[in-house]
């Protein structure tokens, strides 16, 4: 295989405004549907009093397991020793973080104010499986980006595989912990027909 150059995005080609441009329209439509969900409440997502889980939840859940699903090409690479996956590592690594961000981001409008996210961060009730995710939410992303600095510090080369191994059996737990939440749930009876 051969040596693989990393470089920078210069930033000043058409399509890399083009790209911009796309993901500005994408920030704006995601605010603005923050916004509309925030000021009618969730019941214009299909949510009731009878329909507990609507469209947020279904994407939170989604972009949380596809967060630790996108970090195996990077333990492909440094766990499971595949060269080849290398130069796809960080890219790996980094949208593991932004998935997770952005599945948590979906989370927050659960929470029906904004300042309830303070109650959501200082109150914790270690018998809810939700508090338990929170600390593997907050490891995932510590994790993930002591991963990233790894694979870019030339000195931490060596550690680069431990801290790997490390990122893999965390994402395992991570994915474990998200799924216990329909698993432990208790009213969990009254989804069946």
């Amino acid at each position: 295989m051969k040596n693989v150059n990393f470089c920078v995005i210069e930033g000043k080609s058409l399509g890399f405004y083009v790209g911009m441009a796309v993901l500005s329209l994408f920030i704006l439509l995601g605010l603005f549907a923050a916004y509309n969900m925030e000021h009618h409440g969730h019941v214009i997502t299909g949510m009731d009093n009878q329909i507990v889980w609507g469209m947020p939840h279904i994407f939170a859940i989604f972009l949380i397991l596809a967060a630790s699903g996108v970090l195996n090409v990077a333990s492909i690479s440094s766990v499971f020793r595949k060269v080849f996956y290398n130069p796809l590592a960080r890219l790996s690594a980094l949208l593991a973080i932004t998935l997770l961000i952005g599945g948590l981001s979906v989370l927050l409008l659960d929470l029906g104010r904004p300042d309830r996210l303070l109650v959501a961060m200082t109150n914790y009730n270690f018998k809810s499986i939700f508090a338990w995710n929170i600390i593997l939410y907050n490891g995932f992303i510590a994790i993930c980006v002591l991963y990233l600095w790894f694979m870019m510090q030339r000195c931490m080369q060596r550690y680069y595989p431990t801290v790997g191994l490390m990122a893999f059996i965390w994402r395992l737990i991570l994915t474990t912990g998200t799924g216990s939440i329909f698993g432990f749930l208790i009213a969990r009876e009254a989804y069946n027909p």
